[in-house]
């Protein structure tokens, strides 16, 4: 996906020589302390606990909840000693990029400590996608389109999209998927609006990638390729979408879609 906006760079100089840890969690996983870069791919169980500990640092994770987690069949003995290995893995992974302590324990719970400083780029998507809405419903379109196309840079692949099957992620993965096909509609009528139907184009064709039964959003196409002089396109559209629609729900599209259809076939060539 091209993107417009850019983001700024995340890494900086910890407050009062605090480490400073950066994740990418949207497509490749990719974590860096201080800018040096954390060895996730050695060890899958390493990549995923420090993976899901990430995801919920807002709040410490008890330790029987990441049991249940990753070792749901084990025995509470068994499932405890896979974890203190991977919590082992974890830390001896992030050791060679910092002395500072990255994980710590509090009781029963782990999380990332305090002291460090951390940037998540899905957190960053969240905040920029939720401050373009907040802007739209403002009605400060310039703004949300702002936020939006930095929210639409952020987002390069799926959450955790190094393993794509596992369980505890998927509920986050269909969060942001939503949430990422939400911003790219929006963005779609302000690139129509000022003449850019290139960007406008692309962005449909990747909602549609994922939602084909997007009717809106095939009707916004359609309306791109014919202000483009495009209406063979425009039609081939419009049967996409019937298409998918009849498919997935065996209805046909509604009587908007069918209007602009018609309009565009009764147009001379």
């Amino acid at each position: 996906m091209d993107h417009v906006a850019t983001v700024a760079n995340p890494e900086r100089p910890g407050r009062h020589g605090a480490p400073v840890l950066t994740a990418r969690l949207l497509g490749r996983f990719v974590v860096t302390v201080d800018g040096h870069l954390v060895d996730t791919q050695s060890s899958r169980r390493t990549r995923n606990v420090l993976a899901y500990l990430l995801a919920h640092r807002r709040a410490g994770v008890p330790r029987d909840v990441m049991m249940d987690t990753f070792w749901p069949n084990a025995t509470p003995d068994a499932a405890r000693n896979c974890l203190h290995v991977a919590l082992t893995g974890v830390r001896s992974a992030l050791r060679e990029c910092t002395s500072h302590p990255i994980i710590q324990r509090s009781y029963d719970a782990y999380r990332i400590a305090d002291a460090v400083e951390v940037w998540v780029d899905a957190e960053e998507f969240e905040a920029r996608a939720r401050a373009g809405r907040l802007a739209e419903r403002g009605s400060n379109p310039e703004t949300a389109v702002a936020a939006y196309e930095a929210a639409s840079q952020l987002y390069d692949g799926d959450f955790f999209a190094d393993d794509p099957y596992t369980d505890w992620a998927a509920p986050i993965r269909d969060a942001l998927r939503a949430q990422a096909l939400e911003v790219q509609s929006r963005l779609i009528d302000p690139y129509t609006r000022r003449g850019d139907h290139g960007a406008a184009l692309q962005l449909g064709r990747w909602v549609l990638r994922h939602d084909p039964c997007n009717e809106d959003v095939h009707r916004r196409l359609m309306a791109s390729y014919a202000r483009t002089g495009r209406d063979h396109m425009a039609l081939t559209q419009y049967h996409r979408c019937a298409d998918a629609l009849r498919e997935a729900f065996g209805v046909a599209p509604t009587a908007e879609t069918r209007a602009l259809y018609d309009v565009l076939r009764s147009r001379p060539a």
